[in-house]
Protein backbone atom coordinates (compact mmCIF):
# COMPACT_ATOMS: atom_id res chain seq x y z
CA UNK A 1 0.00 0.00 0.00
CA UNK A 2 1.62 3.40 -1.10
CA UNK A 3 0.93 6.42 1.54
CA UNK A 4 -1.47 8.97 1.27
CA UNK A 5 0.54 11.42 0.18
CA UNK A 6 3.68 11.64 -1.68
CA UNK A 7 7.39 11.98 -0.80
CA UNK A 8 8.09 15.82 -2.41
CA UNK A 9 11.44 15.84 -3.20
CA UNK A 10 14.15 18.44 -4.97
CA UNK A 11 16.36 17.31 -7.74
CA UNK A 12 19.30 19.59 -9.56
CA UNK A 13 20.09 19.15 -13.20
CA UNK A 14 23.33 20.22 -13.18
CA UNK A 15 25.99 20.84 -16.03
CA UNK A 16 29.74 21.82 -16.54
CA UNK A 17 31.44 23.79 -18.74
CA UNK A 18 31.48 20.99 -21.66
CA UNK A 19 27.94 20.49 -20.94
CA UNK A 20 28.33 16.94 -18.82
CA UNK A 21 25.53 16.23 -16.33
CA UNK A 22 26.26 15.73 -12.59
CA UNK A 23 24.84 12.70 -11.23
CA UNK A 24 25.32 10.90 -7.72
CA UNK A 25 24.56 7.19 -7.22
CA UNK A 26 22.41 6.07 -4.77
CA UNK A 27 24.30 4.38 -1.74
CA UNK A 28 23.77 -0.17 -1.75
CA UNK A 29 21.74 0.14 1.27
CA UNK A 30 18.76 2.97 -0.03
CA UNK A 31 15.66 2.08 -1.44
CA UNK A 32 16.67 2.32 -5.34
CA UNK A 33 20.13 1.69 -4.04
CA UNK A 34 23.18 0.99 -6.72
CA UNK A 35 21.49 3.65 -9.41
CA UNK A 36 22.38 6.87 -11.05
CA UNK A 37 20.22 9.40 -9.96
CA UNK A 38 19.98 13.21 -10.82
CA UNK A 39 21.46 14.81 -7.23
CA UNK A 40 18.67 15.72 -4.41
CA UNK A 41 16.90 14.93 -1.20
CA UNK A 42 13.49 15.28 0.86
CA UNK A 43 12.20 18.94 1.12
CA UNK A 44 11.82 20.16 4.88
CA UNK A 45 8.48 21.52 6.34
CA UNK A 46 8.06 25.51 5.85
CA UNK A 47 11.07 25.84 3.18
CA UNK A 48 10.34 26.57 -0.27
CA UNK A 49 11.72 24.97 -3.14
CA UNK A 50 14.77 27.20 -3.82
CA UNK A 51 15.89 27.25 -0.50
CA UNK A 52 15.66 23.08 -0.25
CA UNK A 53 17.48 22.95 -3.70
CA UNK A 54 20.13 25.11 -2.19
CA UNK A 55 20.31 23.31 0.95
CA UNK A 56 19.89 19.83 -0.36
CA UNK A 57 23.49 20.51 -3.14
CA UNK A 58 25.07 21.94 -0.25
CA UNK A 59 25.24 19.23 2.06
CA UNK A 60 25.39 16.80 -0.94
CA UNK A 61 27.97 17.94 -3.27
CA UNK A 62 29.29 21.08 -1.65
CA UNK A 63 27.94 23.49 -4.39
CA UNK A 64 26.53 26.66 -4.46
CA UNK A 65 23.03 27.59 -6.40
CA UNK A 66 23.39 31.09 -7.79
CA UNK A 67 20.57 30.67 -10.03
CA UNK A 68 18.28 27.59 -10.99
CA UNK A 69 14.69 27.80 -13.20
CA UNK A 70 11.66 24.99 -12.80
CA UNK A 71 12.62 22.23 -15.44
CA UNK A 72 9.91 19.71 -14.81
CA UNK A 73 7.52 17.53 -12.02
CA UNK A 74 7.57 14.20 -12.23
CA UNK A 75 4.56 12.31 -10.12
CA UNK A 76 5.13 8.54 -10.09
CA UNK A 77 4.26 5.54 -7.69
CA UNK A 78 6.17 3.00 -6.71
CA UNK A 79 5.28 0.10 -4.81
CA UNK A 80 5.38 1.25 -1.27
CA UNK A 81 5.84 5.01 -2.19
CA UNK A 82 4.56 7.76 -4.07
CA UNK A 83 7.00 10.48 -5.12
CA UNK A 84 7.07 13.86 -6.90
CA UNK A 85 10.22 15.42 -8.24
CA UNK A 86 10.27 19.16 -8.68
CA UNK A 87 13.00 19.48 -10.81
CA UNK A 88 15.28 22.29 -11.26
CA UNK A 89 17.64 23.15 -14.15
CA UNK A 90 20.82 25.14 -12.53
CA UNK A 91 22.04 27.71 -14.57
CA UNK A 92 24.89 29.51 -12.20
CA UNK A 93 26.98 27.68 -9.30
CA UNK A 94 30.47 27.78 -8.02
CA UNK A 95 32.28 25.42 -6.20
CA UNK A 96 34.10 21.56 -6.47
CA UNK A 97 31.77 19.28 -6.16
CA UNK A 98 32.27 16.03 -3.73
CA UNK A 99 30.57 13.50 -1.99
CA UNK A 100 29.94 14.64 1.30
CA UNK A 101 27.53 11.79 2.31
CA UNK A 102 30.18 9.23 0.53
CA UNK A 103 28.41 8.86 -2.50
CA UNK A 104 30.02 8.08 -5.55
CA UNK A 105 29.07 10.66 -8.17
CA UNK A 106 30.20 11.39 -11.89
CA UNK A 107 30.03 13.91 -14.87
CA UNK A 108 28.17 12.04 -17.99
CA UNK A 109 28.07 13.61 -21.10
CA UNK A 110 23.66 13.34 -22.10
CA UNK A 111 24.35 11.07 -24.87
CA UNK A 112 25.75 8.58 -22.71
CA UNK A 113 22.53 9.13 -19.79
CA UNK A 114 21.03 5.83 -21.96
CA UNK A 115 24.02 3.56 -20.74
CA UNK A 116 23.31 3.92 -16.76
CA UNK A 117 20.43 2.35 -15.11
CA UNK A 118 18.57 5.02 -13.09
CA UNK A 119 15.36 4.65 -10.69
CA UNK A 120 12.05 4.72 -12.98
CA UNK A 121 10.86 8.38 -11.78
CA UNK A 122 14.64 9.61 -13.32
CA UNK A 123 13.72 9.12 -16.87
CA UNK A 124 10.90 12.18 -17.74
CA UNK A 125 14.16 14.02 -16.29
CA UNK A 126 16.28 12.53 -19.25
CA UNK A 127 13.30 13.04 -21.56
CA UNK A 128 13.42 17.13 -20.18
CA UNK A 129 17.28 17.44 -20.50
CA UNK A 130 17.19 16.37 -24.09
CA UNK A 131 14.54 18.82 -25.26
CA UNK A 132 15.42 22.20 -26.25
CA UNK A 133 12.58 24.92 -24.82
CA UNK A 134 11.74 26.16 -28.14
CA UNK A 135 9.78 23.47 -30.34
CA UNK A 136 9.15 24.76 -33.87
CA UNK A 137 6.14 24.02 -35.86
CA UNK A 138 6.59 25.10 -39.45
CA UNK A 139 3.71 27.29 -41.37
CA UNK A 140 2.50 25.07 -44.65
CA UNK A 141 4.74 25.39 -47.57
CA UNK A 142 2.70 25.90 -50.72
CA UNK A 143 4.44 22.75 -52.50
CA UNK A 144 7.55 20.54 -51.83
CA UNK A 145 9.55 23.03 -53.76
CA UNK A 146 8.28 26.34 -51.74
CA UNK A 147 11.60 28.59 -51.95
CA UNK A 148 10.29 31.19 -49.64
CA UNK A 149 9.12 28.20 -47.06
CA UNK A 150 12.80 26.61 -47.37
CA UNK A 151 14.33 30.39 -47.11
CA UNK A 152 12.42 30.77 -43.61
CA UNK A 153 13.60 27.89 -42.48
CA UNK A 154 17.30 27.81 -42.98
CA UNK A 155 16.59 32.17 -41.07
CA UNK A 156 14.83 29.76 -38.68
CA UNK A 157 17.54 27.33 -37.88
CA UNK A 158 20.30 30.17 -37.95
CA UNK A 159 18.98 30.67 -34.30
CA UNK A 160 19.34 28.76 -31.20
CA UNK A 161 16.74 25.97 -32.13
CA UNK A 162 17.09 22.15 -32.66
CA UNK A 163 13.45 21.07 -32.79
CA UNK A 164 11.01 21.56 -35.13
CA UNK A 165 7.61 19.91 -36.67
CA UNK A 166 7.09 19.56 -40.40
CA UNK A 167 3.50 20.62 -40.72
CA UNK A 168 2.29 20.63 -44.39
CA UNK A 169 -1.21 18.90 -44.09
CA UNK A 170 -2.27 20.97 -47.74
CA UNK A 171 0.18 18.32 -49.62
CA UNK A 172 0.03 14.62 -51.28
CA UNK A 173 1.88 12.18 -49.19
CA UNK A 174 4.62 11.51 -51.77
CA UNK A 175 5.09 15.55 -52.29
CA UNK A 176 5.15 15.62 -48.14
CA UNK A 177 7.94 12.83 -48.42
CA UNK A 178 9.50 14.44 -50.59
CA UNK A 179 9.71 18.04 -48.77
CA UNK A 180 10.19 16.21 -45.88
CA UNK A 181 13.72 15.17 -47.72
CA UNK A 182 14.30 18.35 -48.22
CA UNK A 183 13.59 19.29 -44.52
CA UNK A 184 16.04 16.71 -43.09
CA UNK A 185 18.91 17.57 -45.29
CA UNK A 186 18.38 21.16 -44.25
CA UNK A 187 17.65 20.66 -40.82
CA UNK A 188 20.92 18.28 -40.69
CA UNK A 189 23.11 21.47 -41.72
CA UNK A 190 22.02 23.22 -38.50
CA UNK A 191 21.75 19.41 -36.17
CA UNK A 192 18.20 20.19 -35.48
CA UNK A 193 15.83 17.15 -35.44
CA UNK A 194 12.43 16.87 -37.19
CA UNK A 195 9.46 15.19 -36.21
CA UNK A 196 6.83 14.79 -38.97
CA UNK A 197 3.03 15.69 -38.72
CA UNK A 198 2.24 12.44 -40.88
CA UNK A 199 1.85 8.98 -39.98
CA UNK A 200 4.85 6.41 -38.50
CA UNK A 201 5.57 4.92 -41.54
CA UNK A 202 6.26 8.31 -43.43
CA UNK A 203 8.08 8.91 -40.41
CA UNK A 204 10.41 5.77 -40.84
CA UNK A 205 10.22 5.67 -44.48
CA UNK A 206 12.01 9.63 -44.85
CA UNK A 207 14.55 8.98 -42.12
CA UNK A 208 12.87 11.75 -39.67
CA UNK A 209 13.90 11.54 -36.05
CA UNK A 210 10.12 10.78 -35.00
CA UNK A 211 6.00 11.30 -35.22
CA UNK A 212 4.45 14.34 -33.89
CA UNK A 213 0.65 12.64 -33.97
CA UNK A 214 -2.49 14.66 -34.48
CA UNK A 215 -5.34 14.36 -31.69
CA UNK A 216 -7.04 12.17 -33.81
CA UNK A 217 -3.93 10.14 -34.92
CA UNK A 218 -3.25 10.00 -31.09
CA UNK A 219 -6.95 8.70 -29.75
CA UNK A 220 -6.50 5.88 -32.39
CA UNK A 221 -3.78 4.07 -31.27
CA UNK A 222 -3.52 1.25 -28.38
CA UNK A 223 0.72 1.37 -28.04
CA UNK A 224 3.72 3.57 -28.70
CA UNK A 225 4.19 3.43 -32.87
CA UNK A 226 8.00 3.79 -32.93
CA UNK A 227 10.49 2.17 -30.93
CA UNK A 228 12.31 4.79 -28.40
CA UNK A 229 15.17 5.73 -30.64
CA UNK A 230 12.78 7.91 -32.46
CA UNK A 231 10.56 10.50 -31.02
CA UNK A 232 6.83 10.13 -30.43
CA UNK A 233 5.10 13.46 -29.58
CA UNK A 234 1.73 14.39 -29.29
CA UNK A 235 -0.90 17.62 -29.59
CA UNK A 236 -3.53 17.22 -26.39
CA UNK A 237 -5.84 19.54 -25.40
CA UNK A 238 -8.15 17.56 -22.98
CA UNK A 239 -7.88 15.55 -19.70
CA UNK A 240 -8.46 12.13 -21.81
CA UNK A 241 -6.15 13.49 -24.91
CA UNK A 242 -3.18 13.62 -22.15
CA UNK A 243 -4.02 10.05 -20.57
CA UNK A 244 -3.98 8.73 -24.02
CA UNK A 245 -0.44 9.56 -24.45
CA UNK A 246 0.59 8.84 -21.06
CA UNK A 247 -1.13 5.43 -21.97
CA UNK A 248 1.17 4.97 -25.43
CA UNK A 249 4.04 6.34 -23.42
CA UNK A 250 4.99 9.09 -25.91
CA UNK A 251 7.85 11.48 -24.78
CA UNK A 252 6.49 14.67 -24.98
CA UNK A 253 3.11 16.50 -25.80
CA UNK A 254 2.10 19.92 -27.06
CA UNK A 255 -0.82 21.37 -24.99
CA UNK A 256 -3.57 24.14 -26.30
CA UNK A 257 -4.63 26.33 -26.99
CA UNK A 258 -3.16 28.11 -24.21
CA UNK A 259 -4.31 31.55 -24.62
CA UNK A 260 -6.59 32.71 -27.96
CA UNK A 261 -4.83 32.63 -31.25
CA UNK A 262 -5.52 34.71 -34.43
CA UNK A 263 -5.59 31.48 -36.28
CA UNK A 264 -8.39 29.74 -34.24
CA UNK A 265 -9.91 33.27 -32.60
CA UNK A 266 -13.17 31.12 -31.33
CA UNK A 267 -11.11 28.38 -29.42
CA UNK A 268 -11.70 28.12 -25.98
CA UNK A 269 -8.40 28.95 -23.93
CA UNK A 270 -6.44 26.92 -21.36
CA UNK A 271 -4.95 29.59 -19.53
CA UNK A 272 -2.25 29.10 -17.69
CA UNK A 273 -4.05 27.70 -14.63
CA UNK A 274 -5.51 25.06 -16.29
CA UNK A 275 -2.24 24.56 -18.75
CA UNK A 276 -0.25 23.47 -15.58
CA UNK A 277 -3.30 21.16 -13.80
CA UNK A 278 -3.05 18.78 -17.02
CA UNK A 279 1.18 19.24 -17.01
CA UNK A 280 0.80 17.65 -13.54
CA UNK A 281 -1.47 14.99 -14.93
CA UNK A 282 1.37 14.40 -17.82
CA UNK A 283 4.01 11.16 -17.26
CA UNK A 284 6.66 13.58 -19.70
CA UNK A 285 7.42 17.34 -20.93
CA UNK A 286 4.60 19.27 -22.11
CA UNK A 287 5.17 22.60 -24.55
CA UNK A 288 2.92 25.18 -24.20
CA UNK A 289 0.96 26.02 -27.42
CA UNK A 290 -0.94 28.97 -28.57
CA UNK A 291 -0.31 32.77 -28.65
CA UNK A 292 3.76 32.20 -27.75
CA UNK A 293 6.26 33.63 -28.49
CA UNK A 294 10.12 33.38 -27.16
CA UNK A 295 9.60 35.71 -24.31
CA UNK A 296 6.92 33.63 -22.91
CA UNK A 297 9.24 30.61 -22.20
CA UNK A 298 10.00 31.45 -18.77
CA UNK A 299 5.84 32.19 -17.68
CA UNK A 300 5.62 28.17 -19.25
CA UNK A 301 8.62 27.10 -16.89
CA UNK A 302 6.81 28.16 -14.17
CA UNK A 303 3.53 26.62 -15.18
CA UNK A 304 5.25 23.13 -15.33
CA UNK A 305 5.92 23.54 -19.10
CA UNK A 306 9.11 22.06 -21.46
CA UNK A 307 8.81 25.56 -22.85
CA UNK A 308 7.15 27.13 -25.90
CA UNK A 309 5.93 25.74 -29.10
CA UNK A 310 4.51 27.91 -32.07
CA UNK A 311 4.56 28.87 -35.50
CA UNK A 312 4.75 32.97 -36.18
CA UNK A 313 6.56 32.91 -32.72
CA UNK A 314 9.40 31.03 -33.90
CA UNK A 315 9.47 31.32 -37.73
CA UNK A 316 11.91 33.01 -39.83
CA UNK A 317 13.49 34.82 -36.54
CA UNK A 318 17.33 34.42 -38.11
Amino acid sequence: MTQSFPIHVVVGVIYNTQGDLLLSRRPDHLHQGGLWEFPGGKCEPNETIEQALARELAEELGLVVQQARPLIRVHHAYPKQQVLLDVWQVEKWHGTPWGREQQLWTWCPTDELKNKLFPAANYPIITAVQLPSWYLITPEPRSSNDKNFFYQLERSLDTPLTLLQLRAKSLAEKEYCYCAEKVLTLSHRYAAQVLVNATPEIARSVGAHGVHLTSERLMSYSERPLTDKLWVAASVHTFEEVQQANLISTDFMVLSPVKMTASHPDATSLGWQQFFQLTELANGPVFALGGMNRQQVSIAWAHGGQGIAGIRGLWGEG
